[in-house]
């Protein structure tokens, strides 16, 4: 996959305002993995996914994800951010 560089600027900075998305966003987003993507630095809430990257939409809903590092990952497409992490 591409290889890049996660944003910096946002790392932590919006994590306590990041909504949470529902339950069916998070069961879509298990249940429809995707090819996995790897990019350099920490996979944390409030960082900023590349614009080279592709996200998914999950369908009904105001969200995108994929696979970062292995890990599935919600983000708002607009900012390209990180809002929330599924383990």
């Amino acid at each position: 996959g591409p290889v890049g560089i996660l944003g910096a600027a946002a790392l932590g900075a919006m994590a306590g305002d990041a909504a949470t998305p529902n339950d069916e966003t998070i069961t879509y987003v298990r249940e429809n993995p995707v090819e996995p993507v790897v990019l350099g630095g920490e996979v944390v809430v409030g960082a900023t996914v590349p614009a080279e990257v592709e996200l998914t939409p999950v369908p009904e809903a105001e969200y995108s994800y994929l696979y970062l590092n292995g890990t599935p990952v919600v983000v708002e497409p607009g900012e390209r951010r990180i809002v929330h992490i599924i383990r």
